[in-house]
């Protein structure tokens, strides 16, 4: 099957998927810092890619790696993420970010 990058309905599927089995009061903290995706582009292997972002505080925020098919957090200037890193899980990631913010990252 050939690799095709996602859409804005997929992403939010992935959200959907990854809070099942999370604790609710976790969920209804970190979902406070969750926005309607948005496109960023993304530098991977020497190529600009599209991204979508879900979630922001300040420049740092959590996309959705449709390659790895998991969340991650990056710094987002002009509309190109930077400082990648990831963590897979919403919950996780959402949690960096919010680790992120706390510090003044």
């Amino acid at each position: 099957m050939e690799w095709t990058p996602a859409n804005k309905q997929e992403v939010l599927s992935a959200i959907e998927a990854d809070w099942v089995g999370i604790d609710p009061a976790l969920r209804t903290r970190l979902t406070v810092y969750l926005i309607e995706p948005r496109p960023a582009l993304i530098e991977r292997l020497g190529t600009t890619e599209n991204v979508f972002i879900v979630a922001v505080i300040d420049h740092n925020v959590v996309f959705f790696d449709d390659i790895e098919e998991a969340f991650g957090t990056a710094r987002e200037v002009e509309g190109m993420l930077s400082e990648v890193a990831s963590y897979g899980n919403i919950a996780v990631a959402l949690s960096e970010l919010e680790r992120l913010g706390a510090d003044g990252s």
